[in-house]
C-alpha cells in the first residue's frame, strides 16, 4: 500500500485513493496521470481486493496499453498484470466478440480487415464501378461515417442528388456487402458490433468490477456508448482526462462526453491535478494565459514544480523563409551556448499543417541538420507535389522515361497501366525514349504496335499537346516558372481533379500545391541573381560560350536534393540525432526540451477553414506544453504565398505580450546549470562552452530586427545556408544604411499578383541606386564649392542624413556652396564612383580620406552592361567648358586625380590632371559638373601658374575625334 502512494502529490494520493463510483480525474499536460491511473488500478487490486480480470483498462494507442501495463507490473508483479484487460477500446470489443460474436450472427472465425485490407476492398469497388473516387479517400470517409453511428443503410437512406454522394452511398453499400460475405469486421464495425452484443447481452459484461479509461477527451460518441455498456452492470468508473487539450473535434471526438457523463451519473466526483512536472514555470504562465481565453471552461490552474526558467520567445519575421532560417540559427545559437549539452533530438518543430513545413525542411537541409517527420509526409514525398514535379521533369527533359509514364494517365486520359507498359516495352526495343515514340504518333509520323483503342489515342494526344505547349512558354519566357505552374495546373484541372479523386483532404492538398507555387516564386528571383553571379565569377574564355542552367532545371535539381535528404535512424550502429518536424496533433502526448511553433497568423491558427475556434486555442495550447525548458513561437509578415499576415488573435489579446521574450535568449552559465537541472543532465563546464559560443557567428538573436522588417546590415547568416543574404523581393519599406552614416528611404515595390518578376525587380533596384548615388554626389559636389554662396546652413532634405554625416571630420577651408540648380544635375552615376578628393590648402600628408563604400548587397549579383544604353557623340572639353562656366574657358593646371568607371555607365575619358602645389594658401571653388552626360568632364576655376603641365581645352578636337 505504501509503495503505491510513494511520490504522489496530495491531489495524485486523493485520486487514487478515492472511494467515490464515479471518478473524473482532469489532468493538465505533464500532471503525471499515467502515474495516478495505473496507481488507481494497483489499489483496486491490493486495497479492494478486486480480481484483475474483472479491470479492464481502454487506452487510445497500443503504446499506452504497453507502457501502462509495464507500470503496473511494478506494483502487483508479472502473473497479476498479466490477468489484465488491458488494451485499446478496438482491443477490449475484440476480445468480447471472439468469446460471445455468435450471439449477434458472428462466425466463429470472423476475420478482422487491416487498413491495407479496406483499402483494397475498397479500390476493387471503385474498379468495377468506375467511379472516380479515391479508394483510401473512400475508405476513410467510410470510417468517418461509423465512427459517427452512421450504417451504410442510413446513408443511402439521408443521401442528396449530388453525383459524388450518390457514387459513395454505392461504394459504402457494397463495401459492406463483401466484408459479410467474407466474414470479415473492420476496425469500425469492431466497436459498432460489440455495442450491438452488450445492449442485447448485458450478461457478457456482468463480472466488470471497475473501467478506467484514459484520454478521456478524446472519446467519440461510439467509443462512449461502449464505456457505459462495459460498465452497466456496477458503475464503477475512473476516466482521466483534459478538456483543454481535446483537439480531435475533426475526427468525431466529443468534448461534451465530460458534461454527459456528469449528468448520466450524477454521483461523479471530480479530482483536479494541478502540479505539472513537465514544463518551466514560464511557460506555463504563457499557456495558462492562452487558454484561459476560453471563458466557458471550468477553472483550473497549472502549478510548476520546476524554476521559473526562460521566458518563451514571440519572434516577428520577415517573410515565412526567413522565419525558417531563423529557426534553423536558433538551433545552432543553443546548441552552442549550452556547450551543446542540447543535442537536436531535443528540438522539435510543431506545425498547425503538414503543408507549412516545405521552407522548415528546406532550411534544415541546406544547414546540414538532419530531421524527422511525424503525422506527415515530407513535402517532396506527398502525392501531389511529386506529380507535379514529374510534369516539370518531362518539360524539361522529355526522355525522363520514368516521370513521363507516372503522369501520362494523371488526371485519366484512358491511357492504361497496361498500355503505358506497352508503349514503353515498344518504345526500348526501337531505340527510342518514351516521349520520341509518343511524339511520333500524336504528329502521325510514327505507327505504334501497341494495341491503342480510341479513348487512349486521344488521351496521348492531349498529353503532348500539354507537354509541347508548355515547352513552348518555357523557351519563350525560361525564367518564368510561376507561370509555367499556373499554365500547367490550369490545362491539366489540377483543382478539379484533387476534389474529385481526394474529397476529404482536397483543401489541404491543394494548399501543397500552391506551397510548390510560392517556392517556384523564390527560385525565380533566387535564380536569376545566382546566374548572374556565377556569369560573372566564372566568365568564359575567349572563343568559348557561356552554358546557361535554365531555371527549371535549377528548380528541379534543387527539388531532388531535398528530398533525397535521409531518414536514417541507425548510422554505424549509433543513434543519429535529428530535429523533429511534427503536426500538433500527432505530438500530444510528446514532449522535448526545446519547441518551436511557427506560422502563428490568423488563418494559420486559428485555421481559415476551422469551425471551432476554441478547439483551435486548445491545439495551440497543447502545442506550448510540449515545452519542457523553452518555448519560441513566431510569426511571419507574409506567409510561403506572399500574402500579408497578422499575429494570430491568441496572441493579440490584452497582456499576452508581457508573457512572451521579443527574442531569443542570452544563456549565462548559471542558466546552463538551471537547465541541466530541469533536463536531469550532466552540465558542461564554463570552458566547454566558451569554446563552442566562440565559434559562432552571431552570439545573440539580432540579426533581424524586432520589428518584423528586413534586417539593415546584410551580414552572412550562417555556415553552409545561404552566401548571400535574403534580399526583400516582396519587402517592406525599410531603410538603407550605408558606410558613411547617410540613410535613405526606401519605398516597397508594388507587385501585381503576389511576386514581382526578376527583371523588374532588378530594373527597380538599379534605378533606386543610381539616383542615391547620384544626390549624393552631387552633395558632395556642391560641398566643394567655395563660391560666395550663402553663409547660412542649407535645409536638410526630409529623409536624409547631413552632409556632416558622409564625412567623418568636415574640411575646414571649404564652405557651403549654392545648391546645384535642379537641371544641371547629373542623370545618374556608377555605384562605385567615388566624389574627388577634397580640396584644400591642408597638408596633403595630415588629410584623412573616406572609405569607399562597400557596394550594395542588393547589386552583387548585377551584371554590368557591355554597351552604353543610348550612342551619342564624345562630349568635348569646349563643351564641358561652356556648360560649367558658360561662354568664358579657362585653363588652369589642378591636383592630379583618376576616376575609374565600370563599364556599366557611358564613360568619354580619364581625366588626369596634374599635382596641385602644397604652398597655395587656399584653392578657388571646385565646380561640379554640369552636363547630363554622367561622365563629363570636369573643369576648376583659374588660379596662378604652377609647376604643372598644362593641358589644352580644345581636347579630342585636337586629335581628330579619335579617342
Amino acid at each position: 500500500m505504501d509503495g503505491i502512494l510513494t511520490g504522489l502529490n496530495t491531489a495524485q494520493r486523493t485520486a487514487v485513493t478515492s472511494e467515490a463510483s464515479v471518478l473524473q480525474v482532469l489532468a493538465p499536460p505533464g500532471s503525471g496521470k499515467t502515474k495516478t491511473l495505473t496507481a488507481r488500478v494497483a489499489y483496486f487490486i491490493a486495497h479492494r481486493q478486486l480480481k484483475p480480470w474483472n479491470i479492464i483498462v481502454c487506452t487510445f494507442t497500443v503504446k499506452a496499453a504497453r507502457e501502462m501495463q509495464e507500470r503496473i507490473r511494478g506494483f502487483v508483479g508479472d502473473e497479476v498484470a498479466k490477468k489484465l484487460k488491458i488494451g485499446t477500446f478496438h482491443g477490449i470489443a475484440l476480445r468480447y466478440l471472439r468469446q460471445y460474436g455468435k450471439h449477434v450472427g458472428l462466425g466463429d472465425n470472423f476475420g478482422v480487415a487491416d487498413t491495407t485490407d479496406s483499402k483494397a476492398i475498397v479500390k476493387r469497388i471503385i474498379a468495377q464501378t468506375q467511379s472516380e473516387l479515391d479508394p483510401a479517400a473512400a475508405r476513410s470517409r467510410i470510417s468517418t461515417q461509423k465512427s459517427k453511428g452512421v450504417s451504410a443503410e442510413q446513408f443511402a437512406s439521408i443521401v442528396s442528388k449530388n453525383v459524388e454522394h450518390r457514387d459513395f452511398s454505392q461504394v459504402f453499400s457494397l463495401y459492406q456487402a463483401q466484408l459479410l460475405a467474407c466474414n470479415l469486421l473492420d476496425y469500425d464495425d469492431l466497436l459498432l458490433v460489440c455495442v450491438e452484443l452488450l445492449r442485447s447481452h448485458p450478461e457478457c459484461v456482468a463480472n466488470v468490477e471497475a473501467l478506467l479509461v484514459d484520454e478521456f477527451q478524446d472519446t467519440n460518441g461510439v467509443q462512449y456508448e461502449l464505456m457505459s455498456l462495459l460498465a452497466q452492470r456496477r458503475n464503477v468508473i475512473t476516466i482521466v482526462g483534459d478538456p483543454d487539450q481535446s483537439i480531435y473535434g475533426w475526427r468525431s471526438a466529443e468534448i461534451k462526453n465530460l458534461g454527459r457523463m456528469k449528468e448520466q451519473w450524477s454521483d461523479t466526483l471530480t479530482v483536479n491535478l494541478e502540479e505539472n512536472y513537465r514544463s518551466s514555470g514560464a511557460i506555463l504562465h504563457a499557456a495558462q494565459k492562452i487558454i484561459e481565453q476560453d471563458e466557458s471552461r471550468p477553472p483550473k490552474k497549472l502549478q510548476a514544480t520546476h524554476g521559473i526558467g526562460q521566458r518563451p520567445v514571440l519572434r516577428k519575421l520577415p517573410q515565412a523563409r526567413h522565419e525558417a532560417d531563423w529557426l534553423t540559427s536558433e538551433v545552432k545559437r543553443m546548441r552552442a551556448l549550452t556547450g551543446n549539452m542540447l543535442e537536436l533530438s531535443d528540438f522539435a518543430v510543431l506545425l498547425r499543417s503538414a503543408a507549412l513545413s516545405r521552407p522548415i525542411e528546406t532550411s534544415l537541409g541546406a544547414a546540414g541538420m538532419p530531421y524527422r517527420m511525424i503525422g506527415g509526409m515530407k513535402f517532396y514525398d506527398r502525392v501531389e507535389v511529386k506529380m507535379l514535379l514529374d510534369y516539370l521533369r518531362v518539360i524539361d527533359q522529355p526522355s525522363h522515361n520514368e516521370a513521363l509514364a507516372r503522369v501520362i494517365n494523371v488526371p485519366s486520359r484512358k491511357v492504361g497501366d497496361k498500355t503505358v507498359e506497352g508503349l514503353q516495352r515498344e518504345a526500348s526495343n526501337k531505340g527510342l525514349s518514351l516521349w520520341t515514340l509518343i511524339l511520333g504518333f500524336a504528329q502521325g509520323r510514327t505507327k505504334v504496335t501497341t494495341n491503342l483503342n480510341a479513348p487512349a489515342q486521344r488521351g496521348i494526344e492531349q498529353f503532348v499537346n500539354v507537354v509541347l505547349t508548355l515547352q513552348r512558354k518555357l523557351a519563350a519566357e525560361p525564367s518564368g516558372l510561376y507561370e509555367l505552374f499556373a499554365q500547367l495546373q490550369k490545362m491539366i484541372g489540377l483543382q478539379d481533379y484533387l476534389k474529385t479523386k481526394y474529397p476529404d483532404d482536397h483543401e489541404t492538398r491543394w494548399s501543397n500545391v500552391e506551397e510548390l507555387m510560392a517556392l517556384a516564386i523564390d527560385a525565380q528571383v533566387q535564380a536569376s541573381t545566382e546566374l548572374d553571379r556565377e556569369q560573372e565569377a566564372h566568365a568564359p574564355a575567349y572563343g568559348e560560350e557561356a552554358v546557361e542552367e535554365s531555371a527549371l532545371t535549377a528548380f528541379l535539381a534543387n527539388a531532388a536534393l531535398a528530398a533525397s535528404i535521409d531518414e536514417k535512424a541507425v548510422a554505424d550502429g549509433e543513434k543519429v540525432h535529428q530535429v523533429t518536424i511534427s503536426t500538433i496533433h500527432a505530438a500530444k502526448g510528446l514532449e522535448w526540451p526545446v519547441v518551436f511553433i511557427p506560422a502563428c497568423y490568423e488563418g494559420s491558427i486559428p485555421h481559415s477553414r476551422a469551425e471551432d475556434n476554441d478547439e483551435e486555442r486548445r491545439l495551440l495550447y497543447v502545442g506550448m506544453t510540449r515545452a519542457q525548458a523553452m518555448l519560441y513561437l513566431s510569426c511571419p509578415g507574409k506567409s510561403t504565398r506572399q500574402e500579408d499576415t497578422t499575429m494570430s488573435s491568441f496572441l493579440e489579446q490584452p497582456g499576452v505580450s508581457s508573457f512572451f521574450e521579443e527574442h531569443g535568449p542570452s544563456i549565462s552559465h548559471a542558466e546552463v546549470q538551471s537547465l541541466a537541472v530541469t533536463l536531469r543532465r550532466e552540465c558542461p563546464d564554463v570552458a566547454a562552452t566558451a569554446t563552442t559560443t566562440a565559434a559562432l557567428d552571431l552570439q545573440e538573436d539580432n540579426y533581424w530586427p524586432l520589428t518584423g522588417e528586413m534586417p539593415f546590415t546584410e551580414a552572412p547568416w550562417q555556415e553552409g545556408a545561404h552566401q548571400n543574404p535574403a534580399v526583400p523581393v516582396f519587402g517592406n519599406a525599410r531603410s538603407a544604411s550605408w558606410a558613411n552614416g547617410v540613410t535613405h528611404p526606401s519605398e516597397p515595390i508594388a507587385s501585381g499578383f503576389g511576386f514581382t518578376s526578376v527583371r523588374d525587380r532588378f530594373q527597380n533596384l538599379m534605378e533606386e541606386q543610381e539616383e542615391k548615388q547620384s544626390l549624393k554626389l552631387d552633395r558632395l559636389a556642391s560641398k566643394h564649392q567655395g563660391g560666395q554662396g550663402p553663409k547660412g546652413k542649407k535645409r536638410q532634405i526630409e529623409g536624409q542624413g547631413s552632409i556632416a554625416t558622409f564625412f567623418e571630420k568636415k574640411a575646414k577651408t571649404v564652405e557651403d556652396a549654392q545648391p546645384v540648380p535642379e537641371s544641371e544635375l547629373p542623370v545618374s552615376l556608377p555605384p562605385h564612383a567615388r566624389p574627388l578628393r577634397d580640396i584644400s590648402n591642408l597638408n596633403p600628408e595630415s588629410m584623412q580620406w573616406n572609405k569607399p563604400p562597400d557596394k550594395p548587397a542588393s547589386l552583387l549579383a548585377h551584371k554590368p552592361r557591355t554597351a552604353p544604353l543610348h550612342k551619342r557623340q564624345p562630349t568635348t572639353c569646349e563643351a564641358v567648358s561652356r556648360a560649367t562656366h558658360g561662354s568664358e574657358s579657362r585653363t588652369s593646371p589642378t591636383a592630379e586625380v583618376s576616376i575609374d568607371r565600370p563599364r556599366a555607365y557611358h564613360t568619354d575619358a580619364d581625366l588626369r590632371l596634374a599635382p596641385a602645389s602644397t604652398t597655395s594658401a587656399a584653392l578657388p571653388p571646385f565646380k561640379p559638373p554640369a552636363s547630363l552626360h554622367t561622365t563629363s568632364m570636369q573643369a576648376v576655376a583659374a588660379r596662378g601658374p604652377t609647376l604643372g603641365m598644362r593641358r589644352s581645352m580644345q581636347g579630342w578636337s585636337a586629335r581628330g575625334g579619335k579617342r
